[in-house]
């Protein structure tokens, strides 16, 4: 009876360890904008699964535009390495790879096999920052606008869009904006950036005391901060710029705003 119990204790242990080990901490942003962070454990044909609070989770590998395993930032610059059918794996040596992700598997650290330059090279988790696949879809394409600002466009259908801008406190932001958009199906619903014809308010908007439509900003998680049509000011916070859409039901909107950002100056230190 007790070399029973040694045996099966043994035997728990054995797959304690294995499951502890074929696992990875790594953060997926889905093209839909999710993140969901967990345990990496592998890339199959079923797509990747991440074990997320003790549960397995399956997503197809169409679905998945980035791969974070060291907490690190994109910006603009670094989503727009994105080309047709490339996947980009920035290592954390500083170098970068351009290629495709061929595979995931193994205990940790995992082993992830890239094709590059029509070979196969083999990388480890802990030598990868991260693995852009694809653009989400709530990251904006940014271009070269007037002045040299970077020209973002912000769908009425989406609450917050992403701007890949970062920004520091106290540095001087200048925006310009234009378009006309729809907050419901009602022809006479047209809002310009600086909101809502009618001037009605959304009680339920990100900004309640700011006009329906209206265009607004934050940075990172800060408190929204009302834009309009044109405007020069100093960033309120440290981190990624968004522009968004003062309206608390963004699903049945319709348009878009094309937006130039500039950034400039040194941050003003605060006393």
């Amino acid at each position: 009876m007790m070399l029973k119990r040694t045996i099966a204790a043994a035997a728990v242990l054995a797959v304690t360890a294995t499951f502890a080990a074929a696992q990875e901490n790594a953060t997926l942003t889905l093209r839909s904008g999710e993140r969901i962070s967990g345990q990496l454990v592998d890339m199959g044909g079923v797509g990747f699964t991440v074990r997320v609070d003790g549960n397995e989770r399956r997503i197809p590998t169409a679905e998945v535009a980035l791969i974070d395993f060291a907490n690190s930032t994109m910006t603009q610059a670094d989503w727009d390495r994105l080309s047709s059918g490339q996947h980009v794996i920035w290592l954390r040596s500083g170098e970068t790879i351009t290629g495709q992700l061929y595979d995931i598997g193994g205990t940790t650290p995992l082993r992830i096999t890239v094709k590059t330059n029509g070979k196969e090279r083999d990388l480890t988790s802990t030598e990868v920052s991260r693995i852009a696949m694809t653009r989400p879809t709530n990251i904006a394409t940014a271009t070269t606008g007037a002045g040299g600002g970077q020209a973002i466009t912000v769908s009425a259908r989406q609450q917050w869009t992403a701007t890949g801008i970062n920004v520091r406190q106290g540095q001087t932001l200048t925006i310009n904006a234009e378009g006309e958009i729809r907050i419901s199906p009602d022809v006479n619903d047209r809002a310009t950036p600086h909101g809502i014809v009618t001037q009605r308010l959304d009680p339920r908007a990100p900004m309640p005391r700011t006009f329906a439509g209206a265009l607004i900003g934050r940075i990172g998680n800060g408190d929204p901060f009302p834009i309009g049509a044109s405007g020069t000011f100093q960033a309120p916070g440290t981190g990624q710029l968004y522009l968004g859409i003062n309206d608390s039901n963004v699903s049945d909107n319709d348009g878009s705003f094309q937006v130039t950002v500039r950034t400039s100056g040194a941050p003003v230190r605060r006393r």
